[in-house]
C-alpha cells in the first residue's frame, strides 16, 4: 500500500499549532522482515511518533515516550498521551535506563532491518553509490575490492560446507559397508564351519555303512565257508577293527547329534527313529562325501568335482545310497522348493544360530552344532511336501442342491475313526473315515444324523467321552449330543444371541466353553444346568479355545480386533492382550503350549508367543475379508480357507503359503462327485465360495476341508 497517510491520533491539534501529519510510505519489504525484531522493536516504539524512542522520557504515570514528542503532548494537552492523566511540566523526567536499552538495541539492530522501511540492502547501496556524485574512481574501486573479497569469502565458505557434508557422507557409507562386511563375514565363517560339520557328518555316516557292512560279509563266509584258515580270520578281524577304530576317531571328532544317525535332507523331527536300509554288498567306491569347507566363497573346480547344478540353480552334491544307486530326484525336487523360499530360510538359519555368531564375534571360534540340528528339521519340514492331493470327496448336502450347504465346521473324533460335519443346513452327519477311502463312489452317505433346529457354527468333540459331541447354533444354544444315538443330551441356554463356537476343555473332559454376539465368554460343566463363569468380553465374541494342557486359561477372540488370554480362576481381567489384527478375530488355535495362531478377516494369520504378548510372524497370502474360512494347526504346519475357493498350507517359519490348492470340479481325484445344478455354477461364475471349514487327521499329511457349496475334500500331503 504506497501513499498511504498515517495520522498520530493520540495528539490533538490546537488552533495555534497546524495539524501535524507524517507521510510514510510502507514498502512490501517491511513483511519480509523477521517477526522477532518486529516484535522487539514494537515495545520500542513511541506511542506518538511510532519510531524508535530517542531521549527516553517517563511521565508520573509511568509511560516513556520520546522526549520532543512527550513535551510537545503536554504543552498542547496537558495529559498523557495513553492514560489521559493530567500532567504539567513538571511531571516528567528522563528515562536513562530505557535510553541505554534503546541505543545498545539500536547499535545491535540488523542492517537488514535498518533498512527493511527503505527496501533492502543492495536497493539502498545501489542507490547510493548511483545518486552520490562524491565517489571518485580510487573510492568505486576500493568499494568493488571490498565487495569482491567478501564474494569470494562466502564461496570459499559455501565450499566448505559442501564439501564437508561430502566427507560426512563417504564417511557414513563406508562405515555402514565396513559393517555389512564384518557381518558377511561373520556369517560366512558360520556357514564354513557348517559345512565343515556337514562333511564330518557325512564321513561318519558312510564310515558306519562300510563297517556294519564288511562285519556281515566276514560274518556270511564264516558261515558259508568253515574250512577258512584262521590267518584269513585273523586279517579280517584285524581289518574290522581298524575300520572299527576310524570310526570311533570320527564319531569322537562330531558332535552328539551326527552320532546318532544318518538322517539327511529327507528326515523330519518325526522320522528321526527311522534308519536307511543298507545294501548287502556296498563297495567303498559307492560311498561319496561333501567337499570341504574353506573360507572362499567361491567354489572352485575340484570342490564341485563331486557336485552337480540342478535345474533350480542350486549346486547338489552327488549322493548315492548304500547299493551304489545315484538318489538326486527326491533331492532336486526339494531343492527347487528351497529354493522358491530361499530368503527366508536365510534368515531362519541366521536367526537359529545366533548363539553361534555371538561366539564367533567374542573369540573368533565357533560351536558348530550350535541350532544346526534345529534349522535342519525346519528346512526338512518347509521341504517336506509340494502338493496337496485329493484322496476323496463327500458332498456335505447329498443330492439336494438347492438346500443351504455351508459347511461351519468339521471335527474328527478322539480316536480318528469318524468326523462330523455340520453347517447351516441344521444338521451334523457323522462318516466312518476309513469307508470313505475305500468306496471310490459318487456319493457317500453318513452311519448318523442329526437334524437341529437351527443353523450350526461349530462342534466339538468329547476328547474323554467318545460319543460325546458339543454344538453351537445361531439361536445361542450350546447343546451335547450322544452320536451313538443320535440323542440331545443337554442344552444350555443362557446365550441370548448367536454363539459362534464351542470347544471342550482336553485336561477336563467335562469342561467346555462358549462365545456368543452379547458378548459373553461362558465354561459350562456337563454336571450343571448353568454356567460355572461368565466373562464379559465387551465386544462381539467370534472365537474360543481352551489350552491342550491346562484347564484354567482360554483364549478368545473378538470384534474389537484383540485376543483375550485369560486364567479362568481370575476371570476380571485378561492376563494378556495380543493385539495387532486390523479387524475381528475369527479362530485362534494353540500351535503349543505357548504359542497361538490367530485369524482375522483382514486377510492374516498372526503367530503370539503367550508369555511375552507379542507377535511373532505374520503370515499373508489368502484372502479373507468376511467369511469364516477355516483354521487347523498340527506339527508346526497352518491351514487356512480363503474367499477365493481355495485351501493354503503355512509353516510356522514361512510366511508366505507352501502349498495352494483349489476346490473344483475338475481335480477331485477318483471320485467324482454330482453334476451340479445351474444355480451352483452361477455362484461358481460370480465367485462367491470360499473354503469354510478344515481339520488335521492324526497323520500329519492329511488334511480335510470343505467349502460353502458343502463339498467335503480328503487331502493329502505329498
Amino acid at each position: 500500500m504506497s501513499g498511504v497517510k498515517r495520522t498520530r491520533t493520540d495528539e490533538i491539534p490546537s488552533s495555534s499549532q497546524p495539524q501535524t501529519t507524517i507521510n510514510t510510505t510502507i514498502s512490501p519489504k517491511v513483511e519480509k522482515a523477521s517477526s522477532l525484531t518486529s516484535n522487539i522493536e514494537e515495545d520500542y516504539n513511541c506511542p506518538i511518533c511510532f519510531e524508535l524512542i530517542n531521549e527516553a522520557f517517563v511521565s508520573r504515570c509511568g509511560h516513556s515516550f520520546c522526549s520532543k514528542c512527550l513535551q510537545r503532548t503536554v504543552e498542547s494537552l496537558h495529559r498523557c498521551p495513553k492514560c489521559q492523566l493530567s500532567l504539567q511540566s513538571s511531571d516528567i523526567f528522563p528515562n536513562y535506563t530505557l535510553n541505554a536499552i534503546i541505543e545498545k538495541y539500536r547499535q545491535q539492530r540488523p542492517l537488514t532491518s535498518t533498512f527493511s522501511k527503505y527496501g533492502s540492502i543492495v536497493e539502498h547501496i545501489s542507490d547510493m553509490v548511483t545518486n552520490v556524485h562524491t565517489f571518485n574512481t580510487e573510492d568505486l574501486d576500493r568499494l568493488i575490492s571490498v565487495i569482491r573479497q567478501h564474494k569470494e569469502k562466502l564461496d570459499s565458505n559455501s565450499e566448505h560446507v559442501h564439501n564437508r557434508l561430502l566427507e560426512i557422507f563417504l564417511m557414513h557409507v563406508h562405515h555402514e559397508r565396513n559393517g555389512a562386511i564384518e557381518s558377511l563375514t561373520k556369517e560366512l565363517n558360520i556357514v564354513d564351519q557348517d559345512l565343515k560339520q556337514m562333511t564330518k557328518r557325512q564321513k561318519c555316516s558312510s564310515s558306519l555303512n562300510i563297517n556294519i557292512s564288511t562285519n556281515s560279509n566276514s560274518k556270511q563266509l564264516s558261515d558259508d565257508n568253515p574250512t577258512i584258515s584262521s590267518d584269513s580270520t585273523i586279517d579280517t578281524k584285524e581289518e574290522s577293527s581298524s575300520t572299527s577304530n576310524d570310526t570311533t576317531i570320527i564319531n569322537d571328532a562330531v558332535p552328539t547329534w551326527v552320532q546318532t544317525g544318518g538322517q539327511d535332507l529327507h528326515a523330519t523331527p518325526d522320522m528321526k527313529s527311522e534308519k536307511q536300509q543298507v545294501g548287502s554288498t556296498p563297495s567303498i567306491s559307492s560311498v561319496s562325501t561333501s567337499p570341504a569347507a574353506t573360507n572362499s566363497s567361491t567354489l572352485t573346480k575340484a570342490e564341485c568335482r563331486g557336485s552337480r547344478i540342478a535345474t533350480s540353480g542350486a549346486v547338489v552334491p552327488e549322493e548315492t545310497n548304500s547299493n551304489g544307486l545315484i538318489t538326486n530326484d527326491d533331492i532336486e525336487n526339494r531343492t527347487k522348493i528351497m529354493m522358491r523360499f530361499m530368503d527366508d530360510l536365510t534368515n531362519i538359519y541366521f536367526s537359529t544360530r545366533n548363539s553361534l555368531r555371538l561366539t564367533v564375534q567374542n573369540d573368533g571360534s565357533c560351536n558348530g552344532d550350535s541350532g544346526l540340528s534345529m534349522f535342519r528339521d525346519n528346512l526338512a519340514a518347509v521341504t517336506k511336501y509340494s502338493r496337496c492331493k485329493p484322496i476323496a470327496t463327500v458332498n456335505f448336502v447329498g443330492e439336494n442342491f438347492a438346500q443351504a450347504s455351508i459347511v461351519s465346521s468339521i471335527e474328527f473324533d478322539r480316536d480318528y475313526e469318524h468326523f462330523a460335519v455340520a453347517g447351516v443346513s441344521k444338521k451334523i452327519k457323522l462318516y466312518e473315515y476309513q469307508s470313505i477311502l475305500d468306496n471310490t463312489v459318487d456319493l457317500h452317505y453318513p452311519i448318523k444324523e442329526v437334524l437341529c433346529t437351527a443353523k450350526l457354527s461349530c462342534i466339538s468333540w468329547n476328547p474323554y467321552l467318545r460319543n460325546y459331541l458339543a454344538s453351537s447354533d445361531y439361536d445361542g444354544f450350546v447343546s451335547i449330543w450322544d452320536m451313538a444315538t443320535a440323542q440331545k443330551v443337554r442344552t444350555f441356554q443362557e446365550h441370548e444371541k448367536r454363539s459362534w463356537s464351542v470347544d471342550f476343555c482336553s485336561s477336563d473332559p467335562k469342561l467346555l466353553a462358549s462365545c456368543s454376539d452379547d458378548c459373553k465368554v461362558k465354561i459350562w460343566s456337563m454336571h450343571n444346568d448353568y454356567s460355572v463363569t461368565t466373562i464379559d468380553a465387551k465386544s462381539n465374541v467370534c472365537c474360543v479355545k481352551f489350552k491342550p494342557d491346562s484347564q484354567y486359561n482360554i483364549v478368545f477372540g473378538t470384534a474389537d480386533h484383540n485376543l483375550y488370554y485369560f486364567d479362568l480362576r481370575n476371570p476380571r481381567e485378561p492376563c494378556h492382550l495380543l493385539r495387532g489384527h486390523k479387524k475381528a478375530v475369527s479362530y485362534a488355535r494353540f500351535l503349543s503350549n505357548n504359542e497361538i495362531v490367530s485369524a482375522s478377516t483382514d486377510s492374516q494369520l498372526r503367530l503370539w508367543r503367550v508369555t511375552e504378548g507379542q507377535c511373532l510372524r505374520t503370515y499373508r497370502g489368502h484372502v479373507n475379508e468376511k467369511n469364516f474360512v477355516g483354521l487347523a494347526v498340527s506339527n508346526g504346519y497352518i491351514a487356512c480357507g480363503s474367499e477365493s475357493n481355495t485351501v493354503h498350507l503355512y509353516q510356522r517359519e514361512i510366511s508366505r503359503p507352501l502349498i495352494s490348492y483349489k476346490f473344483d470340479d475338475t481335480n477331485n481325484g477318483p471320485v467324482k462327485t454330482a453334476t451340479i445344478n445351474a444355480d451352483r455354477a452361477k455362484k461358481e461364475e460370480t465367485g462367491t465360495e470360499f473354503v469354510s471349514a478344515m481339520c488335521w487327521s492324526n497323520r500329519e499329511n492329511i488334511l480335510l476341508a470343505a467349502n460353502s457349496q458343502g463339498v467335503v475334500k480328503v487331502l493329502e500331503l505329498v
